[in-house]
């Protein structure tokens, strides 16, 4: 697929169609934006000779890596493809390349962290603390506390052997691999309980992955071939389950992108493509052939009422429709508000650097006026890190639709 990506770089036809749906170009006019940063400039590599130093713009730092530019182009070019692969070129200054490298693994940092989650979190809002972060380019603004892994299965072993036994005469059992990504696993280790009750409930197998990150920080911050090495070792995982068959399940939208496309577009990973036939974001395995049974919800209970879902650019991206948005419309919430029209602006790690958190704020504007004239009280998204966005900047109840659906289950018993 890395191969397909170069030969479709003469499909660009310079319509400039991907200009207008970008928002950093929208908010930021130094921006050359993204056919100029990708097609045009790796053009440009291309026709260097052999040996020539192609100076690369640091404005393309800039490229938040949001994919609204792929999913704008009419002839499947994929800027974010050479943005992504020119930015890991881009020269920029030592303290910002520490900083990026810092953002880049926070996997590192949340593990560390969630171990000891109060001293973490408390450490990160000291004002030494900050004054460092701060001189190294961090954003002044508050970091999602991290909280400790306390994932405890809850259905009783007598009940899931009684329920197995059940699913075997209506048909064999799904057997499902969970990944819960950084934010889950570190932030809000609800998320994680919660999919793997739903998971349970809908009568699935489920085994939840250990705590990994898919490296979408590292391709974001331009480290190419650390992300190649993180991205072959848990390929090599997920193939191992699959051959046993499980299907590999995500309720992070960025990380679903990584293992569908980018794992097989940017770096080439072996088997990448079987590795995408067999991932899932967790409603869209819901949503597939009603795996979802409606009766696992408790009718008695209030819906909510009024609700705005914010649909993540990764899981738009991914151009699978919104089947969380269709499950929750027709089980837990009245009158609920679907928009995709808008980023938040966060991009993962990119609102959390200092010289570009206004401009991050700026991109969410819209969003931020189009939940606060919704009149809701509560926000879902599929995301951790469009929470954290919206919570500051909307100061509303922000919630994964899976913590959304959790709280309509069927206790344990069959009770209300």
């Amino acid at each position: 697929m890395k191969q397909v990506q170069e030969a479709n770089l003469d499909y660009c036809l310079k319509c400039s169609t991907c200009h207008t749906q970008c928002p950093v170009v929208l908010n930021f006019l130094p921006f050359p934006g993204p056919k100029h940063m990708g097609p045009e400039l790796e053009r440009l590599r291309l026709s260097k000779k052999q040996g020539e130093v192609l100076k690369i713009d640091e404005n393309l730092t800039y490229c938040t890596n949001c994919k609204r530019c792929d999913m704008a182009c009419p002839h499947g070019v994929k800027p974010s493809y050479y943005n992504i692969k020119n930015k890991a070129k881009a020269k920029t200054a030592a303290v910002q390349k520490f900083r990026d490298w810092i953002l880049a693994h926070n996997y590192w940092w949340g593990r560390s962290a969630s171990k000891v989650p109060r001293l973490g979190s408390f450490i990160l809002k000291l004002a030494p603390v900050k004054l460092v972060l701060k001189t190294i380019g961090m954003a002044d603004r508050d970091f999602p506390e991290y909280k400790g892994q306390r994932f405890k299965p809850k259905i009783q072993k007598e009940q899931t052997q009684k329920e197995q036994k059940g699913h075997k005469k209506q048909g064999e059992q799904k057997k499902v691999l969970y990944f819960p990504g950084c934010y889950a696993s570190f932030n809000q280790p609800e998320i994680i309980q919660a999919a793997v009750e739903i998971l349970e409930a809908a009568r699935c197998q489920v085994e939840v992955a250990p705590s990994g990150c898919c490296g979408t920080p590292l391709l974001s911050n331009g480290f190419l071939v650390e992300a190649g090495s993180w991205a072959k070792r848990i390929t090599a995982v997920f193939l191992e389950y699959i051959e046993k068959g499980y299907k590999i399940v995500v309720s992070c939208p960025s990380c679903g992108l990584a293992f569908k496309d980018e794992y097989r577009d940017l770096l080439a990973v072996e088997q990448s493509e079987l590795l995408s036939q067999h991932i899932y974001e967790l409603f869209e395995l819901l949503a597939e052939e009603e795996n979802l049974p409606f009766e696992i919800f408790n009718k008695d209970k209030a819906k909510i009422k009024g609700a705005f879902y914010h649909i993540p650019c990764h899981l738009k991206a991914q151009g699978m429709g919104f089947p969380g948005a269709h499950i929750l419309k027709n089980t837990v919430v009245e009158d609920l508000l679907v928009e995709d029209s808008f980023c938040c602006g966060i991009s993962g790690t990119f609102g959390f650097k200092r010289e570009k958190q206004d401009l991050a704020a700026a991109i969410g504007g819209s969003l931020f006026n189009a939940i606060k004239d919704s009149k809701v009280k509560m926000v879902i998204t599929d995301c951790g890190t469009c929470m954290v966005q919206i919570r500051q900047h909307t100061c509303l109840e922000v919630k994964h639709p899976v913590l959304v659906l959790k709280d309509f289950l069927q206790t344990q018993k069959g009770g209300k």
